[in-house]
């Protein structure tokens, strides 16, 4: 069984450097890919990710305990890429490349070449979608579908009620339903 993460702090505040290594390694993936997800950029992803477990660990002696680490760690995450983004300029949908995330298979197990175009197109209109949403709805949807946060984590994550959080995913997947069309 994993250790929990608020033991694995206590331990780090006890002097143990290697309580705070297995959370850096227990959640640096997870921060990258929600960070890369919400930038689109591969160099402030690692950015933010650093950032964040940074202002953990400069935080450190106001870390409450008593509550869950992961919405905590996730809201700074989410912060940190929300000031980002005001700050950037908007990417273009022509920047981005629908093939980033496509692995190449064996032959037989490839699908057919219309299925990976199909698939494609899907993928390119659900991330323009993605794209057009305001940033709490697309924040919420990306913890809840990707990151698969519960809606109490999300909520935690937020800084938001949980009854917020239920009406962000409900708007998000309505207007989501609208720009790709019902018959999608």
């Amino acid at each position: 069984m994993a250790t929990s993460d608020e033991f694995l702090l206590t331990q780090y505040k006890q002097g143990n450097p290697l309580a705070f290594r297995e959370l850096v390694e227990r959640y640096t993936t997870p921060i990258y890919n929600l960070a890369y997800r919400f930038l689109r950029d591969a160099m402030e992803a690692e950015n933010v990710t650093q950032e964040t477990f940074l202002r953990v660990l400069t935080s450190l002696e106001r870390v409450r305990l008593d509550i869950p680490f992961k919405p905590y760690l996730f809201r700074i995450a989410v912060n940190l890429c929300h000031d980002l983004a005001r700050k950037a300029r908007p990417t273009l949908f022509s920047d981005l490349d629908p093939r980033d995330d496509v692995t190449e298979s064996f032959a037989d197990d490839a699908p057919a070449l219309w299925e990976r175009l199909v698939q494609e197109e899907l993928r390119a209109r659900l991330i323009a979608a993605l794209d057009d949403l305001p940033a709490p709805y697309q924040t919420a949807i990306i913890l809840r579908y990707v990151e698969e946060f519960s809606y109490e984590e999300i909520a935690q994550a937020l800084n938001l009620p949980l009854n917020t959080v239920r009406t962000h995913l409900r708007r998000a997947k309505q207007q989501l339903r609208v720009m790709l069309g019902s018959r999608d």
